[in-house]
């Protein structure tokens, strides 16, 4: 004998799937942070970004995770893919000094002193000490060190 399950027009067939709060979101995501920041300081930067990606993955409004991944990206010398995770960090969160001095970092990097620079304004206009840092950062590239 077979069973038939009738639905009237419109009824799901399924329960919808329930989504995660903004605080799991970041739970998730924090692990997979913690995980990439490991593999970063052991300068295994292909698996961070790996870790990263599944952090911002999980929780995409995680400006210090766009950051990291962009760190892991340059690192690797991916330097458009770290310039847009950057970017992403910068829209989220406009105030990571971090942001700001690693992007810099990369536009020195590329030999595109004129944005680098840029960024070093916004971090003196934020009163960072990642200013002087950049600036340290610009200096050597454009000496060709």
């Amino acid at each position: 004998m077979f069973v038939f399950e009738a639905y009237g027009a419109g009824a799901p067939k399924s329960t919808p799937k329930q989504t995660k709060s903004a605080a799991e979101k970041r739970a998730e995501a924090n692990v997979y942070f913690d995980q990439g920041k490991e593999l970063q300081d052991q300068e295994n930067y292909k698996a961070a970004a790996q870790k990263y990606e599944k952090a911002v993955e999980a929780d995409p409004t995680y400006a210090e995770a766009h950051s990291n991944l962009g760190y892991s990206y340059r690192k690797q010398g991916k330097f458009d893919k770290a310039v847009r995770s950057y970017k992403k960090a910068i829209s989220l969160d406009p105030k990571l000094a971090e942001a700001h001095e690693y992007l810099g970092e990369a536009y020195a990097e590329m030999g595109k002193f004129d944005l680098a620079e840029k960024e070093l304004q916004i971090l003196r206009d934020l009163g960072s000490d990642e200013a002087d840092e950049l600036a340290e950062f610009i200096r050597k590239k454009k000496a060709g060190n």
